[in-house]
């Protein structure tokens, strides 16, 4: 056989011979059919012939069944055809998606549930915890009660330093609490909370809070201490430290942040120049107090006695000069730190009353104590800016007419003298060492002292 390009045999195409003699011939088929009549429809047949079938075998291995598969349209072919099956119905699909979206549902009701049992779980705890407080800390935090405060007001105050957390259900405990306490009894008044600057520590819990902060502080140890007339607030604070009753620090706080209730404190004038609101009234005294006391309860036993020593009398005879209660004090103050003895205080008072009453002729005081009082007490215990400040406004020297508050807390023979004064034409005194006063009306008296002061001294 010749060879291809490729180095093959060519292969030629073969003959396939089909052949039935078992066929009628048109002619036999022809007679039989006009011998009769036809019971079945006439079909024409085609001649019978030989024909030919011829094959490449090129063309069979070149040959892809699916290129050739002819399209099924449900035509009948002679050939091996796969039967196209009918779509299966998507019934089953829907009842399994039903199935799966029961499932979705309520694993997501079981997890809504758990994280709902968990939140009411932690919110009771979280209300226990306001209550009890069994597993807080005892870091110790600074409360400061205004004057008149309501439960509800303290136990916001409570939840806005974080030392409860559900405000509404204290609230709602406390009322309830209240009222099984008080069922068989009438007419039962809202606690009186004593307003104040407390340090309360965070595993106290709410009742213990509350009880706190509407009684007074009491304890097993006391202690008496005495108040000198005539000291400073600083150096009070520094005895009560010393003694044990509180601490300085707490002390001051107090002084400065709390709205004490007295109606007597709320006609005390203040302003930025004021070294404490509150200096003048401490009431010198010896007083019983207990060992480690709250602040509040230690200041209160000062004004309560400040209170009483302040009577109608006094009040009315501070209209009667024409000077409020506060600088009836302040000039008090100015007395108990010039005076060598109670005898010279109505002489010293008539001095500065006779300066306030001509301040067109005398527009100072002129008084020592004054600038000593800052110097002394109060720039040592602020910082420079401020020391300055105090210093030029405490002046009696340079500034008209009293200072901008008391200098000292006063006993009851100092404001006596401020509210009796002698009547003198008295404008100047001087001491010398030994506690001798040198009075005068006009400078050239006081310039005459000054030499006999000078001699005293001296000798």
């Amino acid at each position: 056989m010749p060879e291809n390009e490729n180095g093959g045999k060519n292969r030629e195409p073969f003959k396939v011979t089909i052949s039935d003699e078992d066929y009628m011939s048109p002619d036999e088929l022809d007679e039989l059919l006009s011998s009769r009549e036809p019971s079945v429809p006439d079909f024409s047949y085609p001649a019978k012939q030989k024909f030919e079938v011829h094959f490449d075998e090129q063309e069979i291995q070149n040959y892809d069944p699916e290129e050739t598969q002819p399209e099924n349209r449900g035509e009948i072919y002679f050939s091996n055809v796969k039967p196209v099956r009918p779509p299966v119905s998507a019934q089953p699909a829907k009842k399994k998606k039903k199935k799966n979206g029961a499932k979705g549902a309520f694993a997501l009701f079981l997890a809504l549930l758990i994280i709902l049992t968990s939140g009411l779980t932690a919110y009771a705890l979280s209300c226990v915890e306001d209550i009890l407080a069994f597993r807080r800390s005892d870091d110790t935090v600074t409360v400061t009660i205004p004057n008149e405060a309501t439960t509800n007001d303290i136990i916001d105050i409570l939840a806005d330093n974080d030392l409860v957390h559900q405000r509404l259900f204290c609230k709602l405990y406390y009322r309830l609490f209240t009222t099984l306490k008080n069922l068989n009894k009438t007419n039962v008044k809202e606690p009186v909370y004593l307003s104040g600057v407390y340090y309360v520590e965070k595993n106290e819990g709410l009742e213990t809070y509350l009880q706190d902060f509407r009684e007074a502080q009491s304890g097993k140890d006391t202690v008496y201490v005495s108040i000198p007339e005539g000291w400073s607030i600083y150096q009070i604070f520094e005895r009560l430290d010393k003694f044990g009753v509180c601490s300085k620090s707490r002390l001051l706080s107090s002084v400065r942040g709390t709205d004490f209730e007295y109606k007597f404190i709320k006609n005390i004038r203040n302003n930025q120049f004021r070294t404490f609101v509150l200096e003048g009234y401490l009431y010198p005294n010896t007083y019983e107090f207990y060992v480690d006391s709250d602040p509040n309860s230690v200041l209160r036993k000062f004004f309560d006695e400040f209170e009483l020593k302040w009577t109608d009398e006094y009040q009315e005879q501070a209209d009667k000069l024409g000077y409020t209660m506060d600088e009836i004090i302040t000039i008090a103050s100015i007395i108990q730190r010039e005076a060598a003895n109670q005898e010279q205080m109505a002489d010293i008072s008539s001095v500065i009353h006779n300066r306030l009453r001509h301040s067109t002729s005398w527009p100072t005081l002129g008084c020592d104590s004054t600038t000593t009082y800052v110097n002394s007490y109060i720039a040592p215990n602020v910082t420079s800016a401020e020391g300055n400040m105090y210093s030029q406004h405490y002046n009696t020297y340079t500034i008209q007419g009293l200072p901008p508050g008391p200098i000292c807390n006063p006993g009851d023979d100092a404001i006596n003298a401020a509210l009796f004064p002698n009547d003198t034409n008295y404008y100047f005194f001087r001491h010398d060492k030994y506690g001798k006063i040198y009075l005068a009306s006009t400078q050239a008296e006081h310039d005459y002292n000054a030499n006999l002061v000078l001699r005293a001294n001296n000798s």
